[in-house]
Parts: C-alpha cells; sequence; structure tokens
C-alpha cells in the first residue's frame, strides 16, 4: 500500500476542543443529510472528524457503518483535498437508513468541491 493513502491516527479529529473550533470558527456547507464544517489548522495535514449522533441513526451498526463510509470516501480521495484544513462532517436527521458506498461519496465530494476543498 502507498504510504500517503493509508489514514493515519494523526489525520483523524478526537477532541471535543478541536470538533467545537470547527463548529464555532469554521465555515459549513450543506448536502442532503450531511453537513460538512472546514476550519484551517495549523498542523499544514488535513484531518477528519465525523460526528452521528445516536438520536440521528439509532442502531450502533448502522452509526460505525456510515462513519466506515465516509473515512473511506476521504481517504480514497485525500490526494486531492486540500491539505491544511479540518474537516468535521456531521450526519444530520434525515440520514439514509442503509448507507452505501454509492450514495455516499458522490455526496461527499459535492461538499467538498462547494466548500472549495477539492484540488482538481
Amino acid at each position: 500500500m502507498i504510504p500517503d493513502e493509508k489514514l493515519s491516527q494523526g489525520e483523524h479529529i478526537k477532541k471535543t476542543r478541536d470538533f467545537r473550533l470547527a463548529y464555532r470558527d469554521g465555515s459549513s456547507v450543506r448536502r442532503g443529510p450531511l453537513v460538512l464544517y472546514k476550519r484551517k489548522n495549523d498542523a499544514g495535514i488535513g484531518r477528519l472528524g465525523i460526528s452521528i449522533s445516536s438520536r440521528v441513526i439509532k442502531r450502533a451498526v448502522r452509526r460505525n457503518r456510515m462513519k466506515r463510509i465516509l473515512r473511506e470516501v476521504y481517504r480514497k480521495h485525500k490526494i486531492h483535498i486540500a491539505r491544511g484544513f479540518d474537516i468535521v462532517v456531521v450526519v444530520k436527521k434525515e440520514a439514509y437508513e442503509n448507507p452505501t458506498y454509492m450514495i455516499i461519496e458522490p455526496l461527499f465530494l459535492s461538499l467538498a468541491k462547494e466548500a472549495r476543498l477539492l484540488r482538481v
């Protein structure tokens, strides 16, 4: 595997403080059930955070599947996504009960394009 294709631990947003900074100081774009927040970071690398409430998708199995799909879409396209940004994806109420990669990928890419994160 090419090292740049992996999603390393440093590319995840895990701290509540970082999520709150993205919500407060970042800009947002919404399309369908997804909201993408972007905020410039000082690390110089792209970081991804995913937020899904248990009120939105009740079953943990489905929440985790949505997270895996979003991480995979980001991982596959991160070479085209601008570096130096914290990206937080929030899944809203009208989320898909059975998300598929084929549904989520174009949705995520259109959000990234609208947020001017894609370098194509």
